[in-house]
């Protein structure tokens, strides 16, 4: 497929429209002042073929221009229109467009755009109807970047060459200055050179898929075996819990899982025994304990008040018979009322007795009425307290009867408690051993799973094998395309005359430049020195490339745009700047003439040899007076009265 451009149309904003036709298999050339809007075009074209990003310069441009549109020759019988609008302000992206294709169009008019498409509709139609076939460009996996596929956008790289970049000696491609582009090129290039064939695309695709079959048919197989062997340790696990409780022997051993089952099936029959039922005496022995032990209390209290009461007779008694003792022995108070009524003294008659003599014997007739009183109630007070100390040996007798009777039936509680918190753990563990066997499956999927690793292996080999073959003619093959574009390289230099073109010209993929393969070491563009070798490198590296597009059939639009290439060829830049497109001040300049009439030649030799399959557009302030230079212009000189956007839109 070819694509190239019909013409650059532009519609005001009243509706007018300003339409800039170009010749499709020819040298195409606008020429006139700085400053009329030349270099817009480069622009305008990227911007209709899908590019998001609106460059146009601001100013008079985007102040006077409502859509812009472009109208391309896809191949015999198809055409299509591109139109975008402004962005709205302050905007810099625009991705909504008008699109229409047909066998032949006429550039509608401002009334019948309307936004019926967007940028990736473009770009995947634009890229359909050039041939590109679904491709991607994977990276390596120790790089990080993502895949890539190439379309139309990916061709821009070799379609412009804008003033800055045209003799720039760092740069070779349009907008390889920008970040992750130079990766691109390199990435997308082997593809639009036929090196990375469509074949390979598709082998090296279905690797990536056999790579993804193959890792997730291992990771499925090591789930697999880690999910038996983890479903196996946790069965010798409940097996080992089973034996602790008592739901298997001790001595219990199987040899394999189906033995292990059937012992874990075994253990889930388990019925719990029944406790006793709770027994209600503990709580009414209890209570009569504790009433009896209160019993106990009072009678030693009623004991203990006797004992002291005893003890308290006794020792009065024993005080008062002591006292009676000694009086009797020295016979002071006898019988005998005389006798108390002689002086002890003096062995005299008293007349009167002394009172406190009878006082004294009444005191001691006192002492043993009471003596007598006391001797005579010991008895009963004995017989008292043996029978509060029988009452209490028998309180002691039920205290013991009723705290064995507790005991036992605390004990029987115990036993019950035991068995209870026994059936407990035995049935967690019966629980556990059940959840095991409803959920566990001891299917060998490994086995089918392991047929499939072994398929896919085979298929990722086979493929891995089939694109070490592709590789090897790849690479083959991208060693012919580079000498064969060494070859145009190099011719081309020599035609342009540059320094060096007596060794071989290259083009250098993994820097981006041209590089020269002189004796002893190889030069590079960005040292040859010069404006004039500066634009041949450019030049003798693009044409040869889509000579080899062309040739090889590559899905690469047929059109190159070059803005400003004879600049290099002026002494002074300023006096190239201030020429107004006329050839009368194109002769007076200080140009290099010579060398511009030379590389003009080489341009229009070009789009001979490979007509009517190249278009070359050259935007330029030259104007030379030979008739094939004059029959390539495709508009008359711009200057102050004409020019990319017309007077009256400025003026209205």
């Amino acid at each position: 497929m070819s694509i190239q451009i019909l013409s650059v149309v532009l519609y005001g904003r009243k509706g007018d429209r300003r339409v800039l036709e170009f010749r499709p298999g020819q040298l195409n050339i606008i020429t006139g002042r700085s400053r009329t809007g030349k270099s817009a075009i480069i622009e305008i074209v990227d911007y209709c073929l899908g590019n998001s990003h609106f460059r146009i310069p601001e100013g008079t441009i985007k102040d006077t221009v409502s859509w812009y549109g472009l109208l391309l020759q896809i191949q015999e019988g198809t055409q299509v229109f591109i139109a975008k609008p402004t962005p709205e302000e302050h905007a810099i992206y625009q991705s909504e467009a008008y699109y229409e294709i047909g066998s032949v169009i006429t550039p509608p008019p401002f009334s019948h755009l309307k936004i019926n498409s967007n940028d990736n509709e473009i770009v995947t139609s634009l890229s359909r109807l050039l041939g590109i076939v679904p491709n991607i460009t994977t990276p390596e996996e120790s790089e990080s970047r993502s895949a890539l596929e190439a379309t139309i956008r990916h061709t821009t790289y070799y379609l412009y060459q804008d003033q800055s970049l045209i003799a720039n000696k760092e740069v070779l491609f349009h907008r390889q200055i920008e970040d992750f582009i130079p990766q691109t090129i390199k990435d997308t290039l082997p593809f639009f050179l036929g090196v990375a064939e469509e074949d390979r695309i598709r082998i090296e695709h279905e690797l990536r898929l056999a790579r993804r079959t193959l890792r997730f048919a291992q990771r499925d197989l090591s789930e697999s075996e880690s999910i038996i062997s983890d479903r196996y340790k946790r069965g010798i696990s409940l097996i080992e819990e089973a034996q602790q409780v008592g739901l298997l022997d001790l001595n219990f051993k199987f040899q394999n899982v189906d033995e292990m089952l059937d012992a874990l099936r075994s253990a889930v029959k388990w019925k719990p025994s029944l406790p006793p039922v709770e027994d209600e005496r503990a709580p009414k022995l209890r209570t009569e304990i504790n009433d009896l032990r209160s019993a106990l209390r009072h009678k030693n209290a009623e004991i203990s008040s006797a004992d002291s009461y005893l003890k308290f007779s006794h020792g009065y008694s024993s005080e008062i018979d002591e006292h009676l003792m000694r009086l009797q022995s020295i016979d002071l108070f006898d019988g005998d009322s005389e006798k108390h009524q002689i002086c002890p003294l003096c062995n005299s008659s008293i007349s009167s007795p002394p009172p406190t003599v009878d006082d004294v014997k009444q005191s001691i007739e006192k002492l043993r009425t009471d003596l007598s009183t006391v001797q005579s109630e010991r008895p009963r007070l004995l017989e008292y307290i043996d029978r509060l100390i029988t009452e209490r040996d028998d309180i002691r007798r039920q205290i013991g009867e009723k705290e064995f009777a507790l005991q036992a039936v605390v004990s029987e509680q115990s036993a019950a408690e035991e068995l209870r918190d026994d059936n407990a753990r035995i049935a967690r563990v019966v629980g556990r051993v059940s959840l095991y066997l409803d959920t566990v499956e001891f299917v060998d999927y490994s086995a089918k799973i392991r047929n499939a690793v072994e398929e896919a292996q085979a298929n990722y080999n086979r493929l891995q094998s089939l694109l070490s073959d592709m590789n090897s003619e790849s690479e083959e093959k991208r060693t012919s395309v580079l000498n064969r574009l060494s070859a145009l390289m190099t011719d081309f230099a020599r035609r342009l005359k540059l320094e060096h073109s007596e060794w071989p010209f290259r083009l250098d993929m993994r820097h981006l430049t041209v590089a020269i393969d002189r004796p002893g070491r190889p030069i590079t563009m960005q040292r040859i020195g010069g404006g004039e070798n500066f634009l041949g490198c450019h030049l003798s590296a693009l044409l040869p490339l889509h000579k080899l597009f062309i040739d090889d059939e590559r899905p690469v639009p047929r059109f190159i745009i070059l803005d400003q290439p004879s600049q290099v060829y002026f002494f002074s830049p300023m006096k190239y700047l201030a020429l107004d497109g006329t050839t009368h001040d194109t002769l007076g300049s200080d140009a290099d003439l010579d060398a511009v009439k030379r590389m003009f030649q080489v341009l229009f030799d070009f789009c001979k040899n490979l007509a009517p399959h190249f278009q070359i557009i050259v935007l330029e302030h030259a104007n030379l007076p030979d008739a094939q230079y004059q029959e390539a212009l495709v508009d008359q000189p711009w200057s102050v009265d004409r020019a990319l956007i017309p007077p009256e839109w400025i003026q209205s």
